[in-house]
């Protein structure tokens, strides 16, 4: 995902906060399913299962945010095994691994 792609997604976040409920569960659904587009395009993109998981947690979908946190830490075994590590995918897994606890009901 290049950083304008980022930057859109992180931007909307940010605007959810000062939304209506119904307008935020439309944008929350919007980027819910840009954020599959981007997966059924590059289904290695560990930080779009991370940024898809944490709106599951959002919407209270914990089963499938868990499923989201489960591949991109898989993801994240996988670049490890392979030194491919950046400060990115080193933040991406660590907020994967953060939502895999939540998911699992570990956190409050």
């Amino acid at each position: 995902m290049n950083a304008l792609g980022m930057g859109r997604i992180l931007d909307g976040l940010i605007k959810l906060a000062l939304k209506s409920p119904l307008e935020r569960e439309r944008d929350l659904h919007s980027r819910q399913r840009e954020l599959s587009a981007g997966i059924d395009e590059s289904p290695n993109d560990m930080t779009r299962y991370v940024l898809r998981g944490e709106l599951y947690l959002e919407r209270r979908e914990h089963e499938l945010a868990l499923a989201d946190f489960e591949r991109a830490v898989e993801l994240a075994e996988r670049l490890d095994d392979a030194k491919g590590w950046n400060i990115v995918e080193q933040v991406m897994r660590d907020r994967a691994l953060y939502g895999l606890k939540v998911a699992r009901g570990e956190l409050r």
